[in-house]
């Protein structure tokens, strides 16, 4: 089941909305910066190949301007296929717009969208000397996992074995409000 088909397309929040990418290659001129930032020490976290692998993609809009954009897919646990996650593969806010809050903003959006979906999870997988997003994922409220029990179909390429997973419950009662 593709993302488009699974819940609304475009969600908006107080401070930022999301917008599906209307092509299924979308390039921006920080998209570089940001796929090495996303990375840390590792190769490059290229949008491309998260679209390509099937991810949908949107962009994060504040103040009717792109600011970041985001990937994500729906999985299951190979323990429990029925259950649904919301997988995070890509995060990203131009530099210019990082600071502002936009990509803590979109993280709630896309995790509604995903409990309406179905989700009762959500996953973030990151490379394990990656400090900053450790702590973004942190702040809103994910922890890390000890392992991960995705489906094999599910796991998104690029993704190390090695990677630092983190997870939030998407229980309407454990969400922040939008």
């Amino acid at each position: 089941m593709s993302l488009n088909d699974a819940w609304p397309s475009t969600v908006r929040g107080e401070r930022a909305a999301i917008v599906p990418f209307v092509d299924s290659i979308t390039t921006a001129d920080w998209f570089d910066e940001a796929a090495r930032a996303i990375a840390g020490r590792r190769e490059p976290c290229r949008i491309e190949r998260r679209l390509a692998d099937g991810d949908q993609g949107w962009w994060i809009v504040a103040d009717d301007e792109q600011v970041g954009a985001l990937c994500a897919r729906l999985g299951s646990s190979a323990a429990t296929p029925e259950s649904r996650a919301v997988i995070w593969t890509w995060l990203a806010v131009e530099a210019r717009w990082r600071a502002y809050g936009y990509g803590g903003a979109a993280v709630p959006l896309l995790e509604h969208a995903a409990r309406s979906a179905g989700a009762t999870v959500a996953l973030a997988p990151l490379p394990p000397d990656n400090g900053v997003a450790l702590y973004f994922w942190l702040r809103l409220g994910y922890i890390p996992l000890r392992s991960v029990d995705v489906s094999a179909d599910d796991w998104p390429s690029g993704v190390a074995r090695d990677a630092l997973w983190m997870q939030r419950s998407l229980h309407l009662d454990n969400l922040p409000a939008e």
